[in-house]
């Protein structure tokens, strides 16, 4: 049984990434834009959703969609509906935030794991920071 919180300062530091200090996850804490997938085996997934993406929806009217980051599942429990679970999740807060879109920017490898959760490509875009970086856009209707 996976179950979601929202988050507290004690369990952002349960992110064991080296290019994530505890710094960077407690900025996503204070502005109330985690989320926690949590089962007997303690944190086993995590995400952000923000109201706003101006890097990589640059053209977006404020309001028309929620934005979902950082998707980031245990090994361990790959496949056994964490993602789903922390996607569906995010589409509830953002239909209850009156927004009619879950949109996401992701590598190029990862666009089939968002299809299959429903998602539709939207496009190849470039961020204009990197000429050779490339990030697909997905959007979910909620």
């Amino acid at each position: 049984m996976i179950s979601l919180s929202p988050p507290t300062i004690c369990n952002s530091a349960a992110w064991d990434v080296a290019r994530i200090d505890r710094t960077f996850a407690e900025t996503f804490v204070l502005r109330s834009e985690l989320l926690v997938a949590s089962c007997s085996d303690g944190i086993v997934g995590c995400c952000t959703l923000s109201a706003e993406d101006p890097e990589f929806w640059p053209d977006a009217l404020k309001g028309e969609a929620a934005y979902l980051h950082k998707l980031a599942v245990r090994r361990t429990h790959a496949g056994r509906g964490v993602s789903s679970a922390l996607i569906e999740a995010c589409r509830h807060a953002a239909r209850t935030q009156g927004c009619a879109k879950l949109r996401l920017d992701c590598h190029p490898n990862l666009r089939g794991l968002y299809e299959r959760l429903g998602f539709t490509h939207v496009d190849t875009f470039n961020p204009g920071w990197d000429p050779t970086f490339i990030a697909e856009r997905l959007e979910l209707e909620i």
